[in-house]
Parts: C-alpha cells; sequence; structure tokens
C-alpha cells in the first residue's frame, strides 16, 4: 500500500531524513518510536506531502506525487493537522467537516456522511458534547474529537501523531478500540508516531525505531526489551507481559 524509497529531507544545510526505505501494507497498525527529535513527526509530514523531500513514496501503487490535493486528502488523514478555523463550532459540526472531501460540489452532505459522524461519535462518547462549542470542550474531549475527525475521514490512510496526549486513561481503550476496527477490514493502513511505547505495545503490529533520521530497525512490540530500550531511547526499564495478551509493559524505575 505504502513504499518508501530512500527519502530524504533536510532544512538550512541540516539533513533531517536520511535515506529511508520502507513498506508498509492494508491492515498493519505500525507504530513509530525514537528520541524526541528523531524524525517520527518529520516522517509523517514527508508521507503528508506537507514538506519537501527527496526521494519517491508510492501509495496504492501510484506515485503519491501523482494525486490531486482533493484526492489525497480524501485518501490520508493525518492527525494533527485539523486546523480549528471557527473553534466555536460545535463538536457535532466540526465532525461533519471532515467529510468535505468526500462532498460533491454545492450539494448538501449526504445521510451516509451524517451515519459516519454519528457511528464515530458513538465510538468516542461524544455523544454528551454534541452542541458543544469545540473551544470550550475540556482537554480530554478535544483530542477525542480531534482523532474522530481523521477516522470520520474513511481514508485508507490514518496517520496519527502523539494521539494519546491529554486522553484520560479511559479514553486510551477507546482510541486503541477506534484503531482495531478501522484496519479490521484489512483494507486500511495505519501510522502511528509516538512516545507512548506502553499504548504502542498493545495496538500495533510493528515497530519501527527511528534514531538521527533514519530507521534504525523495527521489531515485533513482543520481541522488545529492555536492551533494545536502553541502546535506542537510552532509558532504563524492565519489562513485565501484560496477563491478559502476554504484550510487553514498559515500566521506568521510579525512586521511592
Amino acid at each position: 500500500m505504502l513504499t518508501l524509497n530512500n527519502i530524504s529531507s533536510s532544512l538550512n544545510n541540516q539533513q533531517l531524513l536520511s535515506h529511508i526505505n520502507a513498506e508498509f501494507f492494508e491492515g498493519e497498525v505500525i507504530g513509530i518510536i525514537g528520541k524526541p527529535a528523531s524524525g517520527k513527526s518529520l516522517l509523517l509530514q514527508v508521507i503528508a506531502q506537507h514538506i519537501q523531500y527527496n526521494g519517491s513514496i508510492m501509495f496504492n501503487k501510484k506515485p503519491i506525487s501523482a494525486y490531486t490535493k482533493r484526492a489525497l486528502s480524501a485518501q490520508i488523514a493525518f492527525h494533527p493537522f485539523s486546523i480549528l478555523q471557527n473553534p466555536y463550532l460545535t463538536v457535532h459540526d466540526y465532525l461533519l467537516l471532515s467529510r468535505l472531501p468526500h462532498k460533491k460540489f454545492l450539494s448538501p452532505f449526504s445521510s451516509y456522511d451524517h451515519d459516519v459522524v454519528n457511528d464515530y461519535i458513538s465510538l468516542f462518547e461524544l455523544q454528551p458534547f454534541v452542541d458543544v462549542p469545540i473551544i470550550t470542550a475540556s482537554s480530554d474531549v478535544m483530542q477525542r474529537s480531534l482523532l474522530a475527525f481523521h477516522f470520520i475521514r474513511e481514508s485508507t490512510l490514518l496517520m496519527l501523531d502523539n494521539p494519546t496526549q491529554n486522553l484520560s486513561l479511559s479514553s486510551y481503550t477507546i482510541l486503541h478500540n477506534a484503531i482495531i476496527k478501522y484496519t479490521s477490514s484489512g483494507k486500511n493502513l495505519c501510522i502511528i508516531a509516538s512516545h507512548d511505547l506502553n499504548f504502542l505495545t498493545q495496538t500495533t503490529d510493528k515497530l519501527y525505531i527511528m534514531d538521527t533520521g533514519t530507521i534504525a530497525s523495527w521489531y515485533l512490540p513482543a520481541d522488545i526489551n529492555e536492551t533494545i530500550i536502553k541502546k535506542y531511547l537510552g532509558v532504563d526499564v524492565f519489562i513485565t507481559r501484560n496477563i491478559y495478551n502476554g504484550k510487553p509493559n514498559v515500566h521506568l524505575y521510579f525512586e521511592s
């Protein structure tokens, strides 16, 4: 579905991404981890065509540069790049705007558009807040609204940058379930860049590690261990296994 060929990017003569090659497939949930400024968010911006780069990207067996801006906006959803042009819109009206790339010119939103919005309002448990101006919502509700916006797009590629920021504990489960539902058809791809290693080990199929602007390695979440985390993230941790699914839980050493 998505192939990165020798991707590099620089700014003011500083190399930010260097010779990245990777291939991601339909139905996968991909996690990207790395130290701060390792290039995680920048890579997502390159894929979304928000910044210049060298190399080539194939998306659904077609050069990504061949897509029109409108076609690309329908096929790729990128969180957090949802601009609140009118922060006084209600949560419902804001979410409906996600369907604009699918809307026919001069036609109203279809009943299907409204059904999709309502489905994700339910999935993200936003029903009590649909008539609330999004600017007045709590940080958790606002983050759930921003995330739901991108799921509502129904793109084939969903990219999430630091999606657990500002989420309450219960909302972690909501996001996890939404991601699993999104990829369960086997037709969509989700890529998540995050520092939240525990969320990624519980949610993703593969973890790619970025180091100084390149992909240093990748692992199955079950294979993540203390040595790998120390090598690439520079942190001493200990790992236990989730008693329900056997996946790793990463713990920091805190002084008592």
